[in-house]
């Protein structure tokens, strides 16, 4: 599994990516706790959520297309300073007392517009810096560095919350986003993807067409359609549940690194469960998500709350990690950039779309009963698409 760390390139690649991915984390604790502190609504966490990824519904098609025609370092390089002024900004207005809703909204616009340039170009160079034979387990090594950060980074949060305040939670965000910058810069890939680029309309046109023929990616993006949107809102609501179970700043902090650290577990383990028959493990795990999801219907606790969010993590990456494989090592070169760029419109757009939707009934409801009817729903799907023999 470690064999994509000969390489330096991957190896530089992941520590940076996983030094950023730990100051979002952070920032994402940080920002949740202080929009619910400012409002003390779960509908509030939703919007800010859906307005930080409405870049990516709107944007995210086209800087596939982007990551197709243009040097993907380039484009990579310039996102992440986006990024890295946005973090900024947030941290300078909230150090000065100055800090509005309304900004935090703007804010996070804009680093919505640097996310759904990066995403796709970054998955794009991947299976540039290991060879075709390490590419499942380059990905598996991915997962794991993410959700690393993302059980590291929300403790981490936790605990600097007090001390240095949400301005210095975002500072340190904006230094990961620069650091990143500066060993992207240092890699060598190609200027631009081989072949001459087609017109951006066709572009985009192309690949939309040529998912929905391929029987492979086309239901598998089906099926990630229907986590994101249904049982992915959990991650979104968490400052609410953490609210409900009496915790402050630091519990949520914990409770998101339960996620976090089910979802190493799973990253470490996928790449021996995903080598065979990747799109109906990804089928069985959709299942197994959306029952253990539901089951915000009925526990209370924080120890059964902690519980659940470790398989959860461990479910949600396992499940994400093979459809991911199964694009990835489906989708042709001339494609990539486009496909992974709809992957992940569906990932971060729908994820916080179907968050608003779950805020709102949250607020008119309650959020373990939105949740649990999340996660109903997205096991009754998956049993249906698993039992139509569509997706093999």
């Amino acid at each position: 599994m470690l064999a994509p760390f000969r390489s330096p390139q991957y190896r530089r690649f992941w520590l940076g990516s996983l030094v950023s991915n730990l100051g979002l984390w952070m920032q994402a604790i940080a920002l949740g706790w202080l929009v619910y502190d400012m409002t003390h609504a779960a509908s509030w966490l939703g919007t800010v959520s859906f307005v930080g990824n409405a870049p990516t519904l709107v944007l995210g098609l086209l800087g596939g297309a982007i990551a197709d025609r243009a040097s993907r370092r380039l484009v990579m390089m310039a996102a992440l300073v986006l990024l890295a002024s946005s973090a900024g900004m947030l941290a300078l207005l909230t150090a000065s007392g100055h800090l509005t809703l309304w900004q935090i909204i703007g804010l996070s616009m804009l680093s919505g517009v640097g996310t759904a340039l990066y995403t796709p170009a970054m998955n794009s160079v991947v299976p540039s810096l290991v060879g075709p034979e390490h590419l499942l387990n380059a990905i598996s090594l991915n997962s794991v560095q993410f959700n690393l950060a993302r059980s590291v980074g929300p403790a981490i949060a936790g605990m600097l919350y007090g001390p240095l305040g949400p301005a210095g939670c975002f500072a340190l965000n904006a230094c990961g986003f620069l650091g990143m910058a500066v060993v992207v810069s240092r890699l060598r890939l190609p200027a631009r993807p081989a072949g001459a680029p087609p017109p951006m309309l066709r572009a985009l046109r192309e690949g939309l067409g040529y998912v929905r023929r391929h029987t492979v990616i086309g239901p598998a993006i089906f099926l990630a359609a229907v986590m994101s949107f249904f049982g992915f809102p959990y991650i979104v609501l968490l400052p609410a549940v953490a609210h409900g179970l009496g915790l402050d700043a630091r519990g949520l902090g914990w409770l998101m690194a339960c996620v976090g650290g089910g979802a190493v577990m799973g990253g470490l383990i996928m790449s021996g469960l995903v080598r065979e028959g990747g799109a109906r493990f990804a089928v069985r795990g959709a299942v197994a998500f959306g029952l253990v999801l539901s089951g915000f219907g009925v526990v209370d606790t924080t120890t059964g709350t902690m519980l659940l969010l470790f398989c959860l993590g461990a479910l949600q990456t396992l499940s994400i990690a093979a459809l991911t494989t199964v694009i990835q090592t489906s989708v042709h070169d001339g494609m990539r950039g486009r496909v992974m760029s709809m992957v992940m419109v569906i990932f971060f757009g729908l994820s916080t779309l179907g968050g608003l939707v779950a805020g709102v009934l949250g607020d008119r409801f309650t959020v373990p009963g939105a949740l649990a009817t999340g996660g109903v729903v997205t096991a009754a799907v998956a049993v249906v698409l698993a039992r139509s023999r569509t997706f093999t």
